[in-house]
């Protein structure tokens, strides 16, 4: 008799045990202050030095990496394996990258980005980041572009002939 007590108890837990992060904790989960001597695993810069274009992923177990731009963060994405040893895919909580007219953190998923510009970032040619698509098409009027999606960052614009790096 104890034992059926037992059962749904132990059901919770287990079903709680298997849940994702729920949507409420990862809207809590905030970008980690970049300390000077952070290094981006990509390319070996500082990414404190690049406050309008670097980028940070947060993991589950609330470790971070940060990028000196976003064109590193995707090119760490498009191959978290020769980046990170520690971390895959499924690791990552949360994704951010400073607007660049602001420098505020933005939800990198929900952020509007602006390929193919003449602004250069730390790495050439880089990927600025808006929270609004209005920002991104006053920048485009200034600088050129087109105006993306995260989704649409593909490893043909990360990689193309276009996209040299500039350090």
């Amino acid at each position: 008799m104890f034992a059926n007590k037992l059962i749904p108890i132990i059901l919770t837990i287990a079903a709680l045990a298997a849940c994702p992060v729920s949507a409420q904790t990862v809207e809590n989960i905030a970008a980690k202050p970049i300390a000077e001597s952070e290094r981006c695993p990509v390319c070996g810069m500082y990414p404190a030095k690049y406050p309008k274009w670097h980028a940070q992923i947060v993991f589950k177990n609330s470790e971070h990496t940060s990028f000196d731009s976003a064109a590193e963060m995707f090119r760490f994405l498009n191959n978290m394996k020769k980046y990170d040893d520690k971390h895959v895919a499924a690791d990552i909580i949360k994704i951010f990258v400073p607007a660049y007219n602001t420098g505020d953190w933005l939800d990198a998923k929900q952020a509007f980005y602006v390929a193919g510009s003449k602004a250069k970032g730390p790495m050439g040619n880089d990927f600025p980041a808006f929270a609004k698509q209005e920002d991104a098409n006053l920048f485009i009027q200034k600088f050129g572009g087109n105006v993306l999606g995260f989704e649409q960052i593909t490893p043909a614009l990360l990689y193309g002939s276009h996209h040299m790096h500039s350090h």
